[in-house]
């Protein structure tokens, strides 16, 4: 907490100069009357000390664990619309971050309750270590679509690791307006984890395509008309494409044919891979 003292000639012209020099308001502070002098010529000393808040005091803390786990590192603390953020820098900030910010979660949390004991604490506290945390999501983000690109392909669900709330909300958030797999978490803390199942409504759907184009084949071999304009895709074309739920049946028909260490591709549309 911030605390000044100052000597002027009156109270209000102490207190005034004193929160000019701490940058705060009035309801801010706390203010005592250390010493009164002189007859003639008054001289008053005022120590004006910054309020004790919950934002205050989980700063105090952090700091305080820091320098007792030894560690180099400083705090800088900043309001947002999220709640108060609290950025830790230094040298040894990558023991302070620890195992995938596990460290980070520890001080989060009992930074936490420190602030709601304080009383008129309604806020959020957010630690982190150099833009750890939004890095964090970047990473997450990226595997999430990547596994739910392959539950959905293989029709099966996945299971990723135990994650903290964190973590599992980065999950649910990245996948919530995916149309081909949804998201629910599993397990109790700290084993819980998120699990990225395929929806079977658009699996279904994309089965039956499949079996429409076998249908039409069996007719074609047979000789028998069929009146679907639209071209069919083979079985192992679609496996052999990996990015099938951006491939267009519907306007290229293509098959590969290996030889000479060559894949080469033919149809109304020539397309070279």
């Amino acid at each position: 907490m911030k605390s000044i003292e100052v000597t002027a000639s009156s109270y209000d012209e102490a207190l005034r100069s004193a929160l000019e020099q701490l940058g705060l308001e009035e309801n801010e502070v706390d203010t005592a009357i250390v010493k009164e002098s002189g007859l003639i010529k008054k001289k008053v000393t005022v120590k004006v000390t910054q309020k004790l808040t919950g934002q205050l005091a989980a700063l105090e803390f952090i700091e305080g664990a820091i320098e007792r786990m030894g560690f180099n590192c400083e705090v800088e603390m900043s309001k947002s619309e999220e709640g108060y953020l609290y950025n830790i820098s230094g040298p040894d900030v990558a023991h302070i971050i620890g195992y995938r910010g596990d460290v980070l979660d520890s001080l989060q949390y009992l930074a936490l309750l420190i602030a709601n004991s304080t009383g008129g604490f309604d806020g959020r506290i957010i630690v982190d270590g150099e833009n750890y945390r939004e890095k964090r999501v970047q990473v997450l983000t990226k595997l999430a679509r990547r596994l739910a690109f392959k539950a959905a392909k293989s029709g099966e669900a996945i299971s990723l690791e135990p994650m903290n709330p964190f973590e599992r909300r980065v999950i649910h958030s990245a996948l919530a307006g995916d149309n081909y797999v949804t998201t629910h978490s599993e397990g109790d803390e700290p084993s819980r984890y998120v699990v990225i199942a395929p929806n079977k409504k658009r699996g279904e759907g994309r089965q039956g395509g499949r079996r429409d184009g076998d249908r039409r084949r069996s007719d074609r071999n047979r000789g028998e008309r069929t009146t679907s304009a639209a071209p069919t895709v083979s079985k192992s074309n679609i496996e052999y494409h990996t990015d099938i739920d951006m491939y267009d049946a519907s306007s290229s028909v293509n098959f590969k044919k290996k030889g000479f260490g060559k894949t080469k591709s033919y149809g109304n549309n020539k397309r070279f891979f």
